[in-house]
């Protein structure tokens, strides 16, 4: 089969999951990224004949794809803040909003090694699931120590297992329930940030059923009854262990702003670039 008429016929088989437009979008990154071919061949040289070894691979993936399953998953990996991130079920796929918010944080942790006499400099992700701030972080300031821990087990071993390559030391990755007191032995910390789950139960109506259906539930939902009951923990998390001057990044449920930002003095309420609420900085 050429490679125009796979992706023609991928493309068709997922507008059942997708508007035609993402359709088309996800057949094309699923070829490319399954041939390892750049985007432009598919333009160039849409007669390309796909090798048939290349072709079970593909037809693999494009069931996957036409039962509702995220790319992501399929091909195994993402993309976030320049990285090649892992991902699989159990892990939450991580979104644009989070690398936003990783942006802002490493703005501000950039100001702070600057204005820092310290020689150690620590970073905490909260809920860290794939570990995918966590391995931002210790890319791109080789120096500090970071750190990361999710109280799933499926979520840890995702993130003990990437292969980003590192100039510095890898992130300590760590079990711990952030909804309990933090474990004895870490230290306190320059930066904090988190992304917990924040969905109320009564919103998963307007979500799409690939995340619905393929997404780990733990990472994204919260009780109606007390859709903060992170945030609170993490506050307390936060005056345990953040340092004098230290920052705390979190994002949000963009309907919660107002009642999120209350439980912390000071805090600062940042929007994305939808111009929602999504981001709350807290300087100690």
């Amino acid at each position: 089969m050429t490679l125009k008429n796979f992706i023609d016929s991928l493309s068709h088989r997922l507008e059942k999951v997708y508007p035609a437009a993402e359709a088309n979008a996800v057949a094309v990154r699923c070829v490319i990224s399954i041939l390892s071919i750049p985007d432009y061949k598919r333009l160039s040289e849409p007669a390309m004949e796909i090798p048939s070894d290349k072709e079970e691979l593909l037809n693999a993936a494009a069931d996957r794809l036409a039962s509702g399953e995220p790319l992501q998953y399929v091909l195994g990996f993402t993309e976030f803040a320049g990285l090649r991130i892992r991902v699989a079920p159990g892990v939450l796929i991580p979104r644009s909003e989070t690398e936003q918010l990783y942006e802002l944080a490493a703005q501000d942790c950039d100001r702070m090694m600057g204005c820092s006499d310290d020689d150690t400099f620590n970073i905490l992700d909260l809920c860290t699931g794939s570990g995918c701030l966590a391995y931002a972080f210790a890319a791109e300031f080789p120096e500090a120590h970071v750190y990361g821990c999710d109280v799933s087990e499926d979520a840890l071993r995702i993130a003990c297992r990437q292969r980003v390559k590192l100039q510095g030391a890898r992130p300590v990755i760590f079990q711990a329930d952030v909804l309990k007191p933090p474990p004895a032995g870490l230290p306190r910390f320059d930066l904090i940030i988190s992304n917990p789950p924040y969905v109320r139960e009564s919103e998963k109506q307007y979500m799409h059923g690939n995340v619905l259906d393929h997404e780990p539930h733990l990472a994204l939902f919260v009780p109606d009854e007390d859709p903060l009951l992170f945030y609170r923990n993490i506050a307390e998390w936060a005056e345990f262990l953040l340092k004098d001057g230290g920052s705390l990044w979190l994002e949000i449920n963009e309907a919660l702003g107002a009642e999120t930002s209350a439980l912390f003095t000071g805090a600062q309420l940042i929007q994305d670039i939808n111009g929602k609420d999504r981001f709350i900085l807290v300087k100690k």
